[in-house]
């Protein structure tokens, strides 16, 4: 006696797997999206307070620096690339005549300061500036300098002639071949 397989039935249904979206449906993405958030926050969070703490320990060190990687290399691959340039401009050179009024110890109360400033880089054009002069001349006047002084970074060198003191004074950049002198004449009152 030999067996036969079951005759298949063509009105018979079968059943859908589990786990699998309907025929026709499509699945939905949103679970996936708000997931990748999730986790690209976390790990935002997460390098803030490790870099936030300040701790010097090489385990945090290393947890900071992959964390960060990871968010970077998500945001990288979701936001377009934007070249910048940086644009520097060239060191210039001034020349300023400055009237100065309200300097103390003199007999007018005022003064002309000359600044002749060569290479100055143009974040420190105040250097060479009138308010910078009238600064230095007032600060030089309160001092009744008749000998070498330094004044607000300036080295000034008088040339007294009686009651007439002429000034020379000079800035020099630390980093950069600026500099700045400043010429001015003062007759003190005593």
């Amino acid at each position: 006696m030999s067996t036969q397989p079951p005759s298949e039935d063509p009105t018979q249904q079968y059943s859908q797997p589990q786990g699998q979206p309907p025929e026709g449906g499509g699945s939905n993405p949103w679970p996936w999206i708000l997931g990748a958030i999730a986790i690209i926050v976390a790990g935002v969070i997460a390098a803030i307070l490790i870099t936030g703490g300040n701790d010097s320990s090489s385990n945090t060190d290393s947890s900071a620096s992959t964390a960060i990687t990871t968010v970077q290399t998500k945001t990288a691959t979701s936001v377009p690339t934007t070249t910048q340039t940086q644009t520097t401009t060239a060191p210039i050179n001034i020349n300023n005549t400055c009237n100065v009024s309200k300097v103390p110890n003199t007999v007018s109360g005022t003064s002309v300061a000359t600044v002749v400033a060569t290479n100055v880089p143009p974040s420190q054009k105040i250097l060479a500036g009138c308010p910078q002069a009238a600064s230095l001349v007032r600060g030089v006047a309160s001092q009744q300098a008749e000998m070498p002084v330094t004044v607000e970074g300036f080295s000034c060198t008088p040339s007294v002639k009686g009651s007439y003191v002429s000034y020379k004074c000079t800035l020099n950049g630390a980093d950069s071949a600026l500099q700045v002198t400043t010429k001015f004449s003062l007759t003190y009152s005593s």
